[in-house]
């Protein structure tokens, strides 16, 4: 059986670990030349929202995927930031991770277990290829391909504008500000790579890449950021969310972003990356459903959703109140600190308002 599988980033490298696990020699095509990400960042496996599949992310991806991955460090906490209130979480909380280029990120590990040839500098389209192959799974990282066959509904539009920060840091810890004037329902982080370095990464829903550096420069003036820490390099993405009506289309599979892995809450998406590739493969291996395989991932999904709305909706008001009641041990534990899958009990609490939401997005793809 011949593969072809389209991108060599977490979903296209972790469909090719499984794929080659049981004897299968894919080809990979990636259109940079290089495998990582254009710009260097730190993101975060945050058990909070993987907690109805797994309360341990690393864990689940070595135990139940085969995927052994070596994190930054792990994460010991957050600090939350509304306007006028703030709250710190300690605890196992989850992991940080590097994607970029560098020796240790996710895609440089991914990619030193594959055997299987990666032709870079190929950017091919499935229905070039299609006709070499059993089966090709589109994983470029792209919501184009899956547009292109109507199965593409967009939940999440926003741009990013991140920076690398010298200064002193907390190698486990990581911050995060909750400010609709800065962000428009979005949020901004900042994460470790030592103590002495971080990315600061600011998000801002639907606005005009115009208006980007208006709001990172507010954000930096605002939290005398330059006064705290020194700038080396700063850079700019678009980033939008969005999920699939299916991830299969008769001999074309869609994983990875290009399948509707990028979660529609923080917008962390490589637990989804590399849990959809590895169940593309055992579709491709076993002949099962490739939306069955993914149907707990698809109901953390919807449930996210629901999220997604709260801090569409939220005002900044509403972030120094909901920062209060974190503040409650009670309250801050549960959320953080047990194995109750918080995010299924507000999507069910606003179960009123689940089926219309859903409905929505899936009719008018926003």
């Amino acid at each position: 059986m011949r593969v072809g599988i389209i991108g060599a980033g977490n979903a296209g490298l972790s469909c090719a670990i499984e794929l080659e696990r049981h004897g299968l020699k894919p080809v990979i095509f990636e259109r940079n030349d290089f495998i990582g990400e254009y710009f260097p960042h730190v993101s975060s496996f945050l058990n909070l929202i993987t907690r109805s599949i797994t309360s341990d992310t690393l864990k689940y991806l070595d135990k139940k995927l085969g995927i052994k991955l070596v994190p930054l460090n792990s994460l010991n906490k957050v600090i939350h930031y509304s306007p006028n209130n703030q709250v710190v979480v300690t605890g196992p909380l989850g992991y940080l991770i590097i994607r970029g280029k560098e020796e240790n990120s996710i895609q440089k590990q991914l990619y030193k277990m594959v055997k299987s040839q990666v032709y870079f500098n190929s950017f091919v389209q499935p229905e070039e290829i299609l006709s070499d192959f059993d089966f090709v799974v589109v994983a470029d990282g792209l919501k184009t391909v899956s547009e292109r066959y109507g199965i593409w509904r967009q939940v999440f539009r926003a741009w990013l504008k991140g920076g690398i920060f010298t200064g002193d840091f907390a190698a486990d810890t990581l911050q995060m500000w909750l400010d609709n004037e800065l962000t428009k329902g979005a949020y901004i982080y900042s994460a470790p790579y030592g103590r002495h370095k971080a990315v600061i990464v600011h998000i801002i829903q639907n606005i005009e890449h115009e208006e980007l550096n208006h709001y990172w420069q507010r954000f930096l003036e605002s939290r005398d950021i330059l006064k705290k820490y020194n700038l080396l390099e700063s850079w700019e993405l678009t980033h939008q969310s969005g999920f699939v009506t299916t991830n299969r289309i008769g001999k074309i599979y869609f994983a990875g972003v290009a399948g509707g892995g990028m979660e529609p809450f923080l917008g962390f998406g490589q637990f989804n990356a590399i849990y959809s590739g590895v169940m593309t493969a055992r579709s491709i291996i076993t002949g099962g459903d490739i939306n069955v395989l993914l149907k707990e991932l698809k109901k953390k999904y919807m449930e996210l959703i629901n999220f997604r709305y709260l801090m569409n909706k939220a005002t900044n008001r509403d972030f120094d109140l909901l920062l209060n009641l974190m503040k409650t041990p009670g309250i801050r534990s549960l959320v953080y600190k047990t194995n109750i899958d918080i995010v299924k009990l507000i999507s069910m609490g606003f179960s009123p308002f689940r089926s219309k939401i859903t409905e929505a997005v899936i009719a008018k793809g926003r």
